[in-house]
């Protein structure tokens, strides 16, 4: 049996809107999902009662809003979304209008259960990077983009080529001086193992026909697969080949949660040997682009 939902207050206390509010919001906006230990993860929030207090009170004055995953057993958590308040703070502090917030908004608000934990997913990950980069000064996380804000720079035709490439998201971020670009594929194991070794070739095409250069201004990028188990992370990084013209790393969820930078957390294509994304020697690295 599920916990009750509850409800909204009918006449809500009045809650003063704080700059850490709005970085919220943008959060909120930015990965369209969010839970509790998502927003937790992203900005270093310790105190769970507070942050429950928070939440709560930008529920119930509209500035949030939420759903409940759907489970047979246990707590529900509560996802949380942009609500109609805080869409009109977005508009007011950014250059978004109020349209475009609303259309990213309902697109979560009104996704099927079935397809919203694969959306939690790469929030997930986003937020376990922009949590580990915390630990390390001089690094951070420089560049986020969900699957809406790449799809126009992902699907082109030009001199004979034709990539419709869909990625989960892009991001970049640096060790110091080192600048690292990615692509993220969220994987639920709901799709066959051919589907995705057919993901990997159109971002091998992607690089090497030159247009991720000219789409993004990048010299090169790295290709994330995220998945729910590790069976399902071997299982891919078995199936897949190796090949040199692109760096393909394959883990599961639980295992980036302990860190997902220097902890042996990772598997390459054909080679189900765990490592680290990255070396501690990287961290002192003289810079360029990876």
């Amino acid at each position: 049996m599920t916990r009750a939902k509850p409800l909204k207050r009918t006449k809500p206390p009045r809650v003063v809107i704080t700059e850490r509010d709005i970085e919220l919001f943008k959060a909120v906006y930015r990965h369209g999902v969010m839970t509790r230990t998502n927003i937790q993860d992203y900005f270093g929030w310790d105190c769970v009662s507070d942050v429950n207090r928070r939440l709560r009170k930008l529920f119930d004055t509209e500035y949030l809003d939420r759903r409940f995953l759907p489970r047979t057993f246990g707590p529900t958590p509560a996802v949380y979304l942009i609500g109609n308040e805080g869409v009109k703070i977005l508009a007011e502090s950014t250059k978004l209008a109020a349209n475009t917030v609303n259309r990213r908004r309902y697109r979560f608000k009104n996704m099927s259960d079935s397809l919203l934990p694969h959306e939690l997913l790469i929030t997930d990950f986003a937020c376990l990077l922009k949590a580990s980069f915390r630990r390390y000064p001089g690094c951070g996380l420089l560049d986020w983009k969900s699957d809406e804000e790449i799809i126009a720079q992902c699907n082109i035709i030009e001199s004979g080529s034709d990539i419709k490439l869909k990625p989960d998201a892009y991001g970049s971020y640096h060790l110091h001086k080192t600048l690292f670009n990615f692509f993220l594929e969220a994987d639920l194991g709901t799709e066959s193992i051919s589907r995705i070794q057919k993901k990997v070739e159109l971002h091998r095409s992607f690089k090497a026909s030159g247009l991720f250069n000219r789409a993004f201004d990048r010299q090169a990028f790295r290709l994330f697969i995220v998945t729910n188990s590790s069976a399902r992370a071997r299982n891919i990084s078995r199936a897949l080949p190796i090949v040199s013209d692109l760096r393909i790393f394959i883990s599961h969820i639980e295992a980036i949660r302990i860190d997902p930078l220097f902890v042996p957390t990772w598997l390459m294509a054909g080679d189900t040997t765990a490592r680290p994304l990255h070396g501690a020697a990287e961290l002192n690295s003289i810079g360029g682009n990876a």
